[in-house]
């Protein structure tokens, strides 16, 4: 002891003491506890010890302490003295065996953290609580399991206050509380199992008062009445764990369940593990493994919740397609029947009974099809087909056309959104070609390839739509089924992975006169 002038005595740091010393032959007392020491703490493992010198020794030999702790310790508190200057090597350095124990703690801490901003993130974009209680769980449980080795400035001197450390230990409390909150609306349990909804509800508010009841106990200095609080929570969360697994596992048919299950019951274990052997790592490991879990169950939860989305997206799609064909459907009927009853009162009975023909053919191929609101290219041009000999024959084959398809193309496997060309078509034969006075009047279809695409091109050399539209602006009519086969595209360019466009190109002659209307339809077809 004469070697040295100045010594550190090394035990645990107690949550509050005093030291008794010899001071010109008088008994005084310095704060050495963790709440009311005078000399900050260093090192995240090992305390700074409790100064003294040789002259401080009562009888030159004793050091008394007082200690007030505010939880059981685990076993017996031993006592080493050691010389202040070979003291700074556990104070300042970490040798290779400190270095292991702060690693996993520091691996939990970075993997936890990523986890808490990604679902707060998630949170915040899509608004959903299960996201916000299970973040809130994730830092709660780095808090609790990480305590003193928490690598974050300043916070081993904020876990050295009696706020502090309270805040840290009661972290095992809302662990277990925003757990709780996270199940009830992961497993949406309000609506699918209402008795386990009820005892989770009544859980939470049992945690609630919990905390506040610690809260005013622990700062009054009731220590015994905190410890007595905490092992209460244990006991009732292990009861209602094993209950509510069994529960789950019983009645519960859900594989979002499954997820719960296997985490909670992991997590149990590693938590028992601690309680019993001391050995925080058992519950980093188990906390480790419950949180992948938990995270494999939200993106679980995510993927179901999307394709349930997605396909309601596409029934409600779906059966409007349906209903902007029906109408559509009459509208080209009404056109083909009152063509056939020209021709009946010009007394053109050979015309009407050659329309009649085709236009039974052509109804029978939309009826054959009109479960389906998608048909393939093959079929679409044979209705587009039909539909064209309908118009020839009505006027008198004042028109002409043509139907080209790239070879290239399969249009046995290309698919189309059923009677997507006619209402193009029907435009091109009323508005643009009737009209015109001079020269031939032509149609054309071309249907080919470019790359991920399929380009349909109806195009006519008629009058264009703006002296149709100069001529019938006091009406003010549009195309019934243009608008609705605009309508189609557009659903169907809403759908995933779909990149159709539509396009209406005026053309004009080199005087700048009017030469008829190009539509360009691009169908998305990788």
């Amino acid at each position: 002891m004469k070697t040295s002038k100045g010594w550190r005595l090394r035990t645990k740091d107690f949550s509050k003491a005093f030291i008794f010393f010899n001071e010109n032959g008088q008994i005084h007392q310095r704060p050495v506890g963790k709440f009311n020491k005078q000399e900050e703490k260093a090192s995240f493992i090992y305390t700074p010890g409790i100064y003294f010198t040789n002259d401080q020794l009562i009888d030159n030999q004793y050091l008394y302490l007082k200690i007030q702790l505010t939880f059981a310790l685990p076993g017996k508190p031993k006592f080493e003295y050691l010389s202040d200057a070979n003291n700074r090597f556990y104070t300042q350095y970490y040798n290779i065996e400190d270095l292991k124990q702060l690693f996993p703690d520091q691996i939990y801490l970075g993997a936890c953290g990523i986890i808490f901003i990604t679902f707060l993130v998630v949170y915040l974009n899509i608004h959903k609580l299960e996201f916000l209680f299970y973040a809130l769980y994730v830092l709660f449980s780095i808090v609790y399991l990480l305590q003193d080795n928490l690598l974050i400035p300043g916070y081993i001197n904020f876990y050295d206050s009696l706020f502090g450390y309270w805040s840290v230990v009661i972290s095992q409390v809302l662990i277990n509380l925003f757990y709780i909150a996270f199940a009830v609306h992961y497993l949406d349990t309000k609506k699918k199992h209402p008795l386990l909804h009820t005892s989770m509800h009544i859980i939470i508010g049992f945690l609630t008062v919990l905390v506040i009841t610690d809260f005013l106990v622990f700062f009054t200095g009731n220590y015994v009445a905190h410890s007595y609080l905490l092992n209460i929570q244990r006991l009732v969360m292990t009861l209602f764990g094993i209950v509510s697994m069994a529960y789950l596992l019983m009645v519960c048919k859900d594989k979002l369940a499954i997820f719960v299950v296997v985490g909670s019951f992991i997590y149990m274990v590693g938590a028992l593990g601690y309680l019993f052997t001391l050995n925080k790592h058992l519950m980093v490991l188990g906390s480790s493994i419950e949180i992948i879990i938990f995270s494999l169950g939200l993106a679980y939860k995510i993927k179901l919740e999307y394709e349930g989305r997605l396909t309601l997206q596409q029934e409600v799609m779906s059966k409007e397609i349906n209903v902007l064909r029906a109408q559509m459907n009459p509208h080209f009927v009404f056109n083909a029947l009152s063509s056939i009853q020209h021709l009946i009162l010009q007394n053109n009975r050979k015309a009407a009974l050659s329309y009649l023909s085709k236009f039974s053919k052509l109804a029978r191929n939309v009826l054959e099809s009109s479960r389906e609101a998608i048909v393939s290219l093959t079929e679409e041009i044979d209705l587009l087909r039909s539909y064209l000999e309908l118009e020839s024959l009505r006027f008198d084959n004042a028109f002409s056309y043509s139907i080209v398809v790239d070879e290239s193309l399969e249009t046995d496997i290309i698919e189309v959104p059923l009677m997507l060309l006619q209402p193009f078509a029907e435009n091109a034969i009323i508005h643009g070609l009737v009209g015109k006075k001079k020269g031939k009047k032509c149609l054309c279809i071309r249907i080919q390839k470019m790359g991920n695409f399929c380009i349909i091109e109806i195009e006519d050399n008629g009058i264009g739509r703006i002296p149709y539209i100069s001529v019938n602006k006091e009406q003010n009519r549009t195309s019934c089924g243009m608008k609705i086969t605009q309508r189609r595209l557009k659903m169907l360019h809403d759908s995933e992975e779909n990149k159709n466009t539509l396009e209406i190109v005026d053309k004009f002659d080199s005087k700048g006169n009017p030469a008829g209307t190009k539509v360009i339809i691009k169908l998305y077809n990788p």
